[in-house]
């Protein structure tokens, strides 16, 4: 049967809607603790009812004449009684459930009426002020005490049994301050909060609703960090509770004793203040709701909708800063949080970025100055490359607070590893900068190493060095290689290079001919170097082969033709293969005489061919 329901009075005072929105809170209470008393019926019948039919199976099992049987009935009448039972409380906790649904139903509908039904008067106004300027008093009074213990409890250590329950004793009662401290704070802030409420209603809800909303704002976020700090409250006391039985059980000092009965009951103390302010949050939030109606009734559904939106995002702003001041980890002592992360990645692409900007303009201010030397200026931005890197590395970490002095034994342990452990890639670093201070060796340089690689050099990196081949093969290349081994430079110093060309012609044929043939190869190709004295092609006499005469074409190549020897090469012997034939040049094929001396004899040779042998 649903409760009668309470009828509206014509007003209200701000007390009374207070007991309506503390009566309403107590029946939901009793409301979910129903809803939760059900669930657990529904399990204990459906556990009642599979051990039901269990005992049922064993019954019919059992022999008639088996005394088991008679007592394994009973236990079936047993079970179904309370089966039974179980099902009626089950309809009557339902019917209870409907009641107090009801009933939260009819006091949502009395606690929105009284609110909109709510009078004000002074008396009532200057009452709320009276009872927040006394609970400031006795706050502030609080406040003095914990300060006082505070400082009467600092610098103090515990060397004792007795001096550690003392130091406890002292502990719990600082808390004992703080919440009772916490707690006529929350009273004057509902008493403060019923003051803004009683004066809109007290001049028709027409003042201005930004103050009275920035006022609640903060109302709600003194509740918030109340609110937090209370389960610390809770598990403090829980521990010096645990630690004062604990020590009653052991030990037999009298004055131990008193001062551990002292700690219970200011821990019992405590735990009480705690719950009444955990009630004290409860209306209080309920006052901060009621100003929250009322402020909604005046303002416009648009500025609702920007308020809620903003209170939406200050909420989350909130939830945001909380978890990126969240300690992660530490570092030499020094707490690390995910903002601190941020910043250092932050610094670190800037670092990355101003980097990148300055290697841009050196190299447009190489672009538009051709006297400037490329290699010089790419090993300068190289440099100023790993330099800024470095600097942004020690600001990132400063930024954190982290003393790079208390590393000093982490850095020297850290320098015996990589000389160890690292030492490959180390060698490589530093190989890479003797060659980028060294300028044996730049960006654009067509190279030969000693492992026969050949290509011209694009990249240098810290560890590497990137060549490209003429088939477009890219190689990555160590730097200690080009430090430890033999490199041969084709471009080092100045951009012409000479080729040699062999080729052999048959013995007899008119050396003067095999000149004229060969230098006008020479001049059909056309990477060949033309008009500079003393670099004209040449033709050298090299040797008397075994089947030829050996001649060498030596020429000079254009600076474009120097990184391509293979092609150049190729084009060489293919325009001396032409003149040789334009001429009639016999290229003659290796030749072997053959002598063959007998070893058995004239007589025996006759004897052979006769056939007497």
């Amino acid at each position: 049967m649903p409760p009668p329901t309470v009828p509206v009075e014509e007003s209200y005072t701000l007390a009374e809607i207070q007991e309506l929105t503390e009566e309403l809170r107590k029946a939901g209470v009793m409301r979910a603790a129903e809803v939760q008393e059900i669930e657990l019926l529904l399990e204990a019948i459906d556990a009642g009812q599979s051990d039901l039919s269990q005992r049922k199976v064993t019954y019919r099992e059992l022999d008639d004449t088996s005394p088991e049987r008679l007592r394994q009935g009973l236990e079936v009448m047993q079970s179904r009684l309370q089966l039974e039972l179980g099902k009626y409380e089950l309809a009557w906790r339902r019917a209870s459930s409907k009641a107090l649904d009801s009933k939260v139903e009819n006091l949502q509908g009395l606690v929105k009426a009284a609110a909109s039904r709510l009078t004000a008067s002074q008396a009532a106004i200057d009452a709320s002020e009276r009872r927040r300027e006394d609970a400031e008093k006795r706050a502030d009074s609080l406040k003095l005490k914990l300060l006082k213990a505070q400082l009467a409890k600092s610098g103090t250590f515990a060397t004792t049994p007795i001096g550690e329950a003392r130091a406890r004793l002292a502990d719990q009662k600082l808390i004992e301050l703080e919440v009772s401290a916490t707690s006529e704070e929350i009273i004057a802030a509902q008493a403060g909060m019923g003051v803004k409420i009683l004066r809109r209603v007290a001049d028709d809800n027409v003042l201005d609703p930004k103050p009275d909303r920035e006022y609640l704002k903060s109302y709600e976020n003194q509740l918030s960090e109340v609110s937090e700090k209370v389960p610390e409250w809770r598990q403090a006391t829980a521990r010096n509770r645990e630690f004062a039985l604990s020590q009653k059980e052991e030990g037999e000092d009298e004055n131990l004793y008193a001062v551990l009965s002292e700690q219970a009951e200011l821990v019992d103390a405590t735990e009480n203040i705690l719950r009444e302010l955990k009630e004290q949050l409860i209306g209080a939030s309920q006052f901060g709701e009621l100003l929250d109606s009322i402020l909604a009734e005046q303002e416009s559904s648009v500025a609702r909708s920007l308020q809620t939106a903003q209170d939406w995002a200050g909420v989350g702003w909130v939830g945001v800063k909380r978890l990126v001041l969240t300690t992660l980890f530490e570092i030499g002592g020094t707490p690390v949080t995910t903002a601190d992360l941020i910043r250092v990645i932050a610094i670190l692409i800037a670092a990355l970025w101003i980097s990148k900007f300055l290697r841009r303009a050196l190299h447009r201010i190489a672009e538009k100055r051709e006297s400037l030397n490329q290699g010089s200026i790419y090993t300068l931005g190289r440099i100023l490359h790993y330099v800024i890197l470095a600097i942004g590395i020690i600001i990132a970490l400063s930024s954190i607070g982290i003393d790079f002095t208390k590393f000093a034994l982490f850095a020297s342990a850290l320098g015996v590893g990589i000389g160890f452990g690292l030492q490959t890639l180390v060698s490589n670093f530093v190989a890479g900068l003797i060659i980028l201070f060294e300028k044996s060796l730049k960006i654009g340089d067509f190279v030969e190493l000693e492992s026969g690689v050949t290509g011209e050099v694009r990249e240098i990196n810290m560890r590497s060095t990137l060549i490209t081949t003429n088939d477009n093969i890219d190689i990555v290349v160590p730097n200690s290689e080009f430090v430890n081994g033999r490199v041969t430079n084709w471009t080092m110093r100045e951009v012409y290079r000479r080729v040699h060309i062999p080729f052999g012609v048959a013995y007899g044929t008119d050396k003067e001919l095999v000149k004229k043939a060969a230098l006008e190869a020479a001049q059909d190709v056309p990477v060949t170097l033309t008009g500079q004295r003393r670099r004209e092609p040449q033709l050298w006499f090299v040797e008397f082969g075994d089947s030829s005469l050996n001649f060498e074409l030596v020429a000079w190549l254009k600076p474009d033709a120097v990184k391509r020897p293979g092609a150049v090469h190729a084009q060489y012997l293919w325009e001396i293969d032409n003149k040789l034939r334009k001429y009639d040049i016999e290229v003659p094929f290796p030749q072997r005489d053959l002598h063959v001396r007998s070893v058995m004899g004239k007589r025996n040779i006759e004897a052979f061919q006769s056939g007497d042998l």
